[in-house]
C-alpha cells in the first residue's frame, strides 16, 4: 500500500488557507497586545535608550527586550483580556468586588465578617477615648462621623449578595461605648436612609452627590446645635450650588478591572451629577491673627474626598473646613498623620472631624494601629 501524502488543492478548496490564516491571526493578536502594552509603560522606563552610544553596543535593545518581559508590558493587557472573558461568560467581577443588581457593584470588605471582630472594634472604640482626652488637655473637641456601608443604604440593590444579619448592629454597638463616655457621634444611618433615590453610585464604592451633600447638612446642623462653631450670618444660598449631568465610571470597576474592557463589552457607565460649589471665604480685619484659619478640621478617608463633601459641608457651615481625609487611609491613618504633623501642633483647630466607614470597624487591625494603641497607653 503506498502511504505516501500527497497534496490535491482542488479537494482541498477555502480549508488550504487555514494554516495561513491562522498564523495571520496570531501575528496580529500579537501586534495588538504588544501595542496595547507599549501604551502602559511609563515614559521614564524608555529614558535613554535614544542615546547613540547605548544603540550601537546594544544597551538600547537590552532595555527593550527587559521592558518586553516585565508585568508592565504583557501582565496588563493579558490580564484584561481574561477579567474580559470571565465578565462576559460568568459576570466575575474578582475577588475584592461583588455584583449586586444589573451595574449595581459592593466592596466584598462590606460583606465580609471577620476574625476577633469585636475585639477589633473595642481596640478603635480605645483608641478615639485615648485621642479624645489628648485633644481634650489642649480644648479641641473630637466629633466622629460614621458612614454606613454602601450594601446597608442601597441594601435594595444587593439583589441575592447576601450581607450578615450580624451587621445590622455594627454600628450601634460601635458608637454605644463612646457615647457613654460622652464622645459625640455623629450616626450618618438616618439622614441617608430619608432620602429619596440612589444615595450611593452604582460602580463606586462611595457616596454620589446626593448622599455626600445629605451628609454634610446633618454634620453642620449638629456641629451648630452643640454650639461648636457659630452658624452662619446668612442662610447658604442655591445658587452657589451649580450642577450638571455626566457619565461617570467608579472606582469599583477599576478595582474588578473592567474599566479597560470595549464599551460593548464592559457594564454600562452611569449618569450621575457633578456639581460646582462656590468656595466660602471670611471675611476678617485681624490681619496678624488667626481669626482666618478653618476651625473644623477633617480627616479621614476617601469618603470625604469623593462627591464634593467638603464643598458641601463648607456650603453649610459657612466657613472653610481643612481637609485633611487620606485616599486609603482605613480607620487611623489621616487622624494620626495629622496628630503627629507640625500643623496640629501650630495651628490647632476647635473642632477634629473623624470620618470613619462601617466597613472599618471589624477589621483586623493593624501594626500602625497597635502601635498607636501603644503610644496613646504611654501619653495617657
Amino acid at each position: 500500500m503506498d502511504e505516501s501524502f500527497s497534496f490535491d488543492q482542488k479537494k482541498a478548496g477555502w480549508m488550504r488557507f487555514i494554516p495561513a490564516l491562522s498564523f495571520a491571526v496570531i501575528l496580529v493578536t500579537g501586534f495588538v497586545v504588544t501595542l496595547m502594552s507599549l501604551r502602559d509603560v511609563p515614559e521614564k522606563k524608555w529614558s535613554g535608550m535614544d542615546n547613540i552610544h547605548r544603540l550601537l553596543n546594544g544597551e538600547s535593545t537590552r532595555q527593550f527586550t527587559n521592558q518586553l518581559n516585565t508585568h508592565f508590558l504583557l501582565s496588563k493587557p493579558f490580564a484584561k483580556i481574561e477579567r474580559g472573558i470571565t465578565w462576559a461568560i460568568a459576570g466575575d467581577t474578582g475577588v475584592s468586588v461583588r455584583t449586586g443588581c444589573p451595574d449595581w457593584f459592593f466592596l466584598a470588605d462590606e460583606l465580609t465578617p471577620y476574625d476577633d471582630a469585636e475585639n477589633n472594634a473595642s481596640a478603635r472604640d480605645h483608641i478615639v477615648v485615648q485621642v479624645a482626652e489628648l485633644l481634650k488637655k489642649r480644648g479641641i473637641k473630637l466629633v466622629m462621623a460614621v458612614v454606613p456601608d454602601k450594601s446597608r443604604i442601597e441594601k435594595s440593590h444587593l439583589c441575592g449578595l447576601h450581607r450578615p444579619a450580624k451587621f445590622d448592629r455594627r454600628i450601634d454597638d460601635w458608637i454605644a461605648p463612646l457615647r457613654a463616655k460622652q464622645i459625640e457621634v455623629i450616626d450618618l444611618r438616618a439622614p441617608l436612609q430619608q432620602l429619596e433615590g440612589e444615595r450611593y453610585y452604582r460602580s463606586d464604592s462611595h457616596w454620589n452627590e446626593h448622599g455626600a451633600n445629605a451628609a454634610a447638612q446633618a454634620i453642620a446642623q449638629r456641629l451648630q446645635e452643640l454650639q461648636l462653631v457659630d452658624k452662619p450670618a446668612a442662610a447658604p444660598q442655591a445658587s452657589a450650588i451649580q450642577s450638571r449631568v455626566v457619565d461617570r465610571s467608579g472606582d469599583l470597576m477599576r478595582v474588578a478591572n473592567l474599566e479597560g474592557l470595549p464599551a460593548w463589552l464592559r457594564p454600562s457607565v452611569e449618569k450621575t451629577q457633578l456639581s460646582v460649589v462656590a468656595p466660602v471665604t471670611v471675611a476678617s480685619d485681624d490681619l496678624f491673627g488667626d481669626a482666618g484659619l478653618p476651625s473644623v478640621v477633617l480627616v479621614g478617608t476617601s469618603f470625604t474626598r469623593a462627591s464634593n463633601f467638603v464643598p458641601f459641608l463648607s456650603h453649610y457651615l459657612g466657613a472653610p473646613v481643612a481637609n485633611m481625609a487620606k485616599d486609603g487611609g482605613d480607620f487611623e491613618g489621616a487622624a494620626m498623620t495629622y496628630l503627629s504633623g507640625k500643623t496640629y501642633q501650630q495651628e490647632p483647630p476647635k473642632v477634629l472631624l473623624w470620618e470613619v466607614p462601617e466597613r472599618m470597624l471589624q477589621k483586623t487591625l493593624t501594626p500602625s494601629e497597635h502601635l498607636w494603641l501603644t503610644y496613646l497607653a504611654k501619653a495617657k
